[in-house]
């Protein structure tokens, strides 16, 4: 569920809009300038413990797979957030 907030509603109410987020982690607040949204506010994502590791030696392997060339090492630390940070979208 998102929730269009103005910038001054998110400073008067941040404590009151964190505590929502605790019991509603889905809420996502997008806060406004001059009726543009600018930033949202919203939960992490849920990452289970050892899952980046998992997914950075995934990864790897399957860049291993593709030829890159046998022997030369792919730098899995490259634009690596879209793959660690994707808890929700992965199963």
């Amino acid at each position: 569920m998102k929730t269009v907030i103005s910038i001054s509603e998110a400073r008067k109410n941040l404590p009151g809009i964190i505590k929502k987020l605790k019991e509603s982690p889905d809420t996502v607040y997008q806060v406004t300038v001059h009726n543009e949204v600018v930033a949202e506010i919203k939960t992490t994502p849920k990452v289970k413990p050892g899952e980046a590791a998992r997914r950075l030696l995934a990864l790897r392997k399957e860049k291993a797979k593709t030829g890159k060339g046998k022997g030369k090492k792919y730098p899995v630390s490259e634009n690596i957030k879209d793959h660690l940070y994707a808890a929700e979208d992965r199963s």
